[in-house]
């Protein structure tokens, strides 16, 4: 339903994702997003059409168990429901490029009951820049195996670092990686959201969504995230806080309602 129908109250949506583009970054600095022209009307074809490439682990992603694990689950595993967190936390952390996200660093900030937890850690302002995929810090796997253990609510974390693995730390992060997505640890696999724009989410968000390009029995694809409702938007100096309300741009999309 759209703003003004009967019933309904305007609610504040902002996207949690980055678009993809050529210019999206990789982790390892790989090959990115291709996008070829098969037509175009410009040269005489009825309608424009293109072929894309690109990796699956690119731009705001998630990373499924079979990621690390072979025979794990896979994006087929999971269901619709599986993709809507009602009860999202958001936590600003701070930590040294190369430096670990760890359990002290969240522990006080994460309520009971929590089904989504964002960690930022302001890494994200680097994004454009080699410092984003070559630096940055990562998770500890500690985080993964107490959130498990003690929030067996939480059925993912996001974060706006290109990988739960720095360059800096890759075993660490390897590590980290096994004891979020261990199909056979305690409790259910938490699935990992990466490369997610944070800048201007609230501290209290309301609903969040994320949906996954549907590419049957893949380890990892694309999400596109959105946040709807929720506290006071946190507009941090110096990001870039297009498509965030009360932002210039805000709702300048090709779908937006006008008042």
């Amino acid at each position: 339903m759209r703003d003004g129908d009967a019933g309904t109250a305007p609610a504040e949506v902002i996207w949690l994702s980055h678009p993809l583009a050529e210019d999206t970054p990789v982790y390892g600095g790989g090959a990115g997003l291709q996008i070829e022209s098969t037509t175009a009307i410009s040269c005489g074809d009825t309608a424009n059409t293109g072929r894309v490439c690109m990796p699956n682990h690119i731009g705001t992603h998630v990373d499924f168990p079979a990621h690390f694990f072979d025979g794990a689950p896979t994006l087929s595993d999971y269901a619709p429901v599986d993709w809507l967190f009602r009860r999202p936390v958001l936590i600003d952390v701070s930590v040294p490029s190369g430096g670990l996200v760890s359990v002290d660093d969240i522990a006080g900030g994460i309520v009971q009951g929590a089904d989504l937890v964002l960690l930022r850690t302001g890494h994200g302002e680097t994004r454009g820049t080699d410092e984003y995929w070559q630096g940055g810090p990562g998770v500890d796997a500690e985080l993964g195996l107490w959130i498990r253990h003690t929030l067996p609510s939480v059925r993912a974390v996001g974060m706006d670092l290109i990988s739960v693995t720095s360059r800096l730390n890759r075993e660490a992060g390897r590590e980290a990686h096994r004891a979020f997505l261990d199909p056979g640890g305690t409790g259910a696999p938490v699935l990992l959201v990466e490369d997610m724009k944070l800048d201007c989410c609230p501290r209290h968000p309301g609903w969040v969504v994320v949906s996954p390009l549907a590419v049957k029995g893949a380890d990892g694809v694309p999400v596109t995230v959105w946040a709807m409702g929720g506290g006071e938007m946190q507009m941090d100096s110096g990001q870039d806080t297009r498509g965030c309300p009360g932002s210039d741009g805000a709702g300048k999309g090709p779908n937006a309602t006008t008042g």
